[in-house]
């Protein structure tokens, strides 16, 4: 059960951040308090989700076990205390189971220098029968690291207020100046560098190594005071949430063993850096046949279960649903955060158990396991192998826990790559990110063009051509009829020939509506997958992109003294980590697209020639009855 949380203050979103427009008295639905920075992830009663402050909310009663009612401190659980994975029986069916702007207050609220007492005057953590507020009690995070300070100083040259600003524009103008950095056009990491907070608040590093909340609130009519920060135009950005700022700001010192077997090498190559093979004949495929209807808990359950069938070994078979191939897609998205990983084919609520549906499901996730078994490093990683070659039940489940609680996930997972030792110019790798992200949206665009003209001309070979050639071949039935009354020789010959011109445009409108299933269908199915991988390449992009800001960010500190040649240095050396994983990507990304896309014109053309050679025999052989009289 979700927390349930009343707001005290209006305050006016901003849905290009993300931003959830709320008002006072309504109550929301608090679907995440890990987000960081006095922020939590909300749902309104018109299922609208989005950010709001923390500071303008209070539990109320209804709230989830461990989260206290009003008038008690409300825990924020950390990063690491959420729900890993799926339930360990996995009995869930598959179908069911612009500038930032401040927030707005009513008032403008004054910090309160004096401890509040209950009425009883005992210690304001005991409350007194008459007692009207409390407040929020938040651990202190970590201290921030000696990189943070310089670049925050540098940065804000101040500390931040603890209280809000009134809602007038002046004073939203004020607040932007006095809580928030100022953000560029690019995003720069300017605005996704850790700030200074004052000494009243909380001094350190939060969620996924991002600035930990100031607050301070009282309940009843009394002031409510509190801030929130602001890093990122997107408080949902992969960057933020796979600790992409503290892997590059060294913040992440958590130490972790990376086994041998996890080691990522990207190597040079004629055509840039490319993820290195991992050796040996590693190529191999997954055949995914034989669908079939299965039930659990005495029929009560229905799905169905794939046969997988990998070529390394044609002796393993392993039963799969639907809902484990929902699962292992949340665990390669989760750890591959500069790798291309498309989703799965689409849910569907009704006719899940009609032929014509399973037969597309099953070739969409056979297109699906193609494109990770291709992937030198998504083949290697022990979460698929274990997926696509485990047959034991009680290995399977020690297998996904172990999956589960993988710690070299996101940002983690750049600490197993080795790059070249040629450190990269900030000019050349910016050129080339520009360069992709404009290919990028180039190729979006038009992919939708070509999908809706693929989709519209299998309408129309469907439904209009084939009704139209067979309207000729009727008439030339009917002309046929009335050549029927001379029975002549000469003019029966003619008769016959004209009716098989007239059964020769009726199957040729039949050829017309088979067709789309051979070459139209297959053809519009592939590029709706490529839509698909095109689509995961704008977080990673956004990702380089803060990457690319902070070094820039970083060398600027260095010129002018702020900062240290090691640290600088430092920032650097790890940025160039995630630049050789993002031309590393992008490079097997267009390898493959080239053999992809040539395969798949390969097969759209011929299908196309054999369709019109079919229509031109039958028009030949048309021509032939009438050459014989």
């Amino acid at each position: 059960m979700h927390l349930r949380a009343r707001v005290m203050y209006d305050f006016d979103g901003e849905a290009a951040n993300g931003e959830l427009t709320i008002k006072e008295d309504e109550v929301l639905n608090i679907l995440r308090q890990d987000v960081g920075d006095g922020w939590w992830e909300a749902e309104n009663s018109q299922g609208v989700k989005g950010l709001v402050p923390q500071a303008y909310c209070e539990a109320v009663d209804g709230t989830q076990d461990g989260v206290s009612s009003p008038g008690s401190s409300v825990p924020s659980p950390s990063y690491d205390d959420r729900q890993d994975g799926v339930d360990e029986e996995w009995d869930y069916d598959e179908e069911w189971d612009g500038e930032p702007g401040s927030p707005t207050r009513k008032k403008a609220p004054t910090p309160q220098s004096q401890p509040q007492q209950g009425s009883n005057g005992s210690d304001p953590g005991q409350r007194g029968p008459l007692q009207k507020s409390t407040s929020l009690q938040v651990p202190d995070p970590p201290p921030l690291t000696p990189l943070q300070r310089s670049l925050a100083a540098s940065m804000h040259g101040h500390s931040s207020a603890s209280t809000m600003p009134n809602r007038g524009k002046k004073g939203r103008s004020s607040a932007r100046q006095e809580h928030w950095p100022q953000e560029s056009d690019d995003e720069s990491s300017i605005a996704s560098m850790p700030r200074r907070v004052s000494d009243s608040g909380l001094n350190g590093q939060g969620n996924y190594g991002l600035h930990g909340a100031n607050r301070h609130m009282k309940r009843g009519g009394e002031v409510k005071t509190g801030t929130v920060s602001k890093t990122f135009k997107s408080r949902f950005s992969v960057f933020a949430k796979s600790g992409g700022e503290a892997y590059l700001l060294g913040a992440d010192t958590k130490k972790r063993h990376i086994p041998a077997n996890t080691e990522v090498r990207i190597v040079e190559s004629d055509e840039g850096p490319m993820w290195e093979d991992p050796g040996g004949d590693w190529r191999f495929t997954c055949e995914i046949t034989n669908p079939k209807k299965e039930s659990k808990l005495k029929g009560m359950k229905s799905f169905i279960a794939y046969q997988l069938t990998p070529s390394f070994n044609t002796g393993i078979r392993v039963s799969r649903r639907y809902k484990h191939f929902d699962w292992l897609y949340e665990r390669l998205s989760e750890k591959f955060t500069l790798i291309c990983v498309p989703q799965l084919p689409d849910k569907q609520v009704t006719g899940r158990y009609e032929e014509s549906f399973i037969e597309r499901r099953m070739d969409g996730l056979q297109r699906w396991m193609a494109r990770m078994t291709s992937h030198p490093i998504i083949s290697q990683c022990d979460a698929f192998q274990h997926f696509i070659s485990c047959t034991d039940e009680k290995q399977w489940k020690v297998g996904k826990r172990k999956a589960e609680k993988d710690e070299l996930v996101g940002a983690a997972f750049l600490q197993t790559i080795t790059p070249p030792d040629t450190g990269l110019e900030v000019a050349h790798v910016e050129t080339q990110h520009d360069n992709f992200a404009k290919f990028v949206k180039s190729m979006n665009d038009s992919m939708v063009v070509i999908q809706q003209t693929f989709h519209e001309s299998r309408k129309r070979h469907m439904g209009p051509f084939k009704r139209e050639y067979q309207k000729v071949g009727q008439s030339f039935n009917a002309i046929a009829e009335s050549f029927e009354i001379d029975t002549r020789p000469k003019s029966v010959r003619l008769t016959d020939a004209v009716k098989n011109t007239g059964k020769t445009y009726e199957d040729i409108g039949l050829f017309f509506a088979q067709q789309p299933s051979k070459d139209l269908i297959p053809f519009e199915d592939f590029l709706r997958e490529y839509h698909g991988m095109i689509q995961t390449f704008p977080d990673m992009i956004q990702f380089h992109k803060h990457t690319i800001s902070t070094v820039k960010e970083c060398q600027k500190q260095r010129e002018d003294q702020k900062m240290d040649f090691e640290e600088a240095e430092s920032v650097k050396q790890r940025a160039d980590v995630v630049s050789y994983a993002m031309m590393a990507e992008i490079n097997h990304f267009q390898d493959e697209r080239v053999r992809n896309f040539k395969e798949a014109m390969e097969g759209f053309l011929t299908e196309q020639i054999k369709f019109y050679q079919n229509v031109t025999a039958k028009l030949e052989d048309a021509l032939g009855k009438f050459q014989d009289i």
